[in-house]
């Protein structure tokens, strides 16, 4: 337990948490890119193995990062919220000044107590004792103080006042607020996930977390700023079924989710793979369309023509054709022609770049070929739309702690507590008032302030005389 209660522990918990989470930012994600997990393992597949040892591509759902998360739950229940905050100078009155029988032993206790705050006043009121006690109480309530009596009688009475009360539990609520919002990212971790499904244009696909859930995309768009490859906008009418009922169904945008019960649906990415609906061949004045795996007749020519295989963004690798992403960057179709019974070698071509071919042997390996007399002027490809599903059970929790955690540090860091003690006692058929003022911000802070206050209080009390003073002992800065 003393170990849990040492600040240097807790200091150290909290880097290991933030190392862990800048890790977690900087390792692709399966939840969010599995694709990218997949090609860190390819590129680097003894890095890998390590990596997925300790599940460095899962962090957030690890149970080393869940644990954490938890002991720095409890460290800071145990470190901080174990006692009541402390109120040193700052109680109801003084520890010496209690109730007691005797009213002059409680005066004189209550007059040396006051005498140790940084700010006194004394002031003499040409009011009656009982007149007096209460337009002090009534001055200080319209200047916004909340009071407290303590006892009243007839040798005298006494009262504390305090303003923002609030701030002494900023500490507290602070250090709560961010146990709530721990303990709702466990209950993200524990009960929440994170899955990305692509489904194809006009398609579906199965849910990983909830496999009884089918996501359909009817139709995904996209724009692009004119006169290149760079997406503006692009969305997705989807919808969602549980058998033969429909759950959900919206178009949906990058900020724009379809909500079914917290399980929410992002318009997240989108590609595209190796399908198309039709490629369109320009021999001569002829224009071909070509569907996916399917011959089409040139006419004129004892030749046939098929288009079997795009590659949205074409790079060679190993020599052999492959593609460095799912983005239309440099899409390439392949194309073969027959006569009869005889079959070219494979031939790709490039939409963006007509000049440039490729002849592909039988062992799929690529060679510069001459450029052809026919070219690629359009495709239609079939995108897929990256639907990223979130449910994150601690979304409440986390945002009532941040709630939580702004009041504390607000209450703490802009508040401005102030306590008065006063003691009115009888003198000669008049009223001698006896206050002492404290601070959060320091006595040089509250001076003016406290200066005012006595000045207001003459004018209530219909004072002749008042003093204002320092605590010699007390250092005023």
């Amino acid at each position: 337990m003393r170990l849990l209660r040492s600040i240097r522990f807790n200091i150290f918990l909290g880097l290991l948490i933030a190392l862990a989470a800048a890790v977690g930012t900087l390792l692709p994600q399966v939840p969010e890119v599995p694709e990218k997990v997949s090609q860190f393992h390819q590129a680097h597949p003894q890095w890998s193995k390590l990596f997925d040892f300790f599940g460095l591509f899962n962090i957030y759902q690890s149970w080393w990062f869940m644990g954490m998360l938890g002991l720095m739950a409890f460290d800071i229940i145990v470190c901080k919220l174990w006692n009541k905050p402390p109120d040193v100078g700052m109680v109801a009155l003084p520890p010496e000044i209690n109730r007691e029988e005797e009213i002059e032993r409680q005066l004189s206790r209550k007059e040396a107590a006051l005498k140790l705050k940084p700010y006194q006043a004394l002031l003499r009121s040409d009011l009656p004792f009982d007149d007096a006690f209460g337009k002090a109480e009534g001055a200080l309530k319209e200047a916004g103080y909340r009071l407290s009596p303590e006892f009243r009688g007839a040798s005298g009475g006494a009262f504390v006042a305090t303003k923002h009360g609030l701030q002494r539990w900023g500490s507290y609520i602070a250090h709560i607020a961010l146990v709530v919002i721990l303990a709702g990212s466990l209950v993200k971790g524990l009960f929440g996930f994170v899955e990305m499904v692509p489904v194809l244009e006009g398609g579906s696909r199965a849910m990983q977390n909830k496999p009884d859930w089918e996501v359909y995309v009817d139709k995904f768009t996209v724009r692009y700023y004119e006169g290149t490859r760079t997406p503006k906008i692009f969305s997705s009418v989807m919808r969602v079924q549980q058998g033969d009922r429909e759950l959900g169904a919206k178009t949906i945008y990058v900020n724009d989710p379809l909500d079914i019960g917290g399980v929410r649906f992002y318009q997240a990415s989108w590609g595209a793979g190796g399908m198309f609906r039709s490629v369109t061949l320009k021999i001569g004045a002829q224009k071909l369309s070509l569907p996916q795996k399917k011959r089409v007749k040139i006419k004129g020519t004892p030749f046939t023509v098929e288009a079997d295989m795009m590659l949205p963004n074409f790079t060679i690798k190993d020599g052999q054709a492959d593609t460095a992403s799912l983005d239309l960057q440099n899409p390439a179709v392949r194309l073969s022609f027959t006569a009869g019974p005889h079959k070219t070698s494979p031939l790709w071509l490039f939409e963006n770049n007509p000049e440039l071919c490729f002849v592909e042997d039988e062992n799929g390996m690529l060679d510069h070929a001459p450029k052809p007399p026919f070219q690629i002027v359009a495709i239609d490809p079939v995108l897929f739309s990256g639907i990223q599903v979130a449910y994150d059970p601690g979304y409440r929790i986390v945002l009532t702690g941040a709630i939580l955690w702004l009041t504390g540090i607000v209450s703490l860091f802009y508040l401005h507590r102030r306590r008065l003690w006063v003691l009115v006692e009888p003198d000669d058929g008049q009223a001698r008032i006896t206050l002492g003022g404290w601070s959060s911000r320091g006595p040089k802070e509250y001076e003016r302030e406290f200066q005012g206050l006595v000045k207001r209080l003459g004018s209530s009390l219909a004072c002749s005389d008042f003093q204002i003073s320092r605590n010699p002992l007390l250092e005023v800065s």
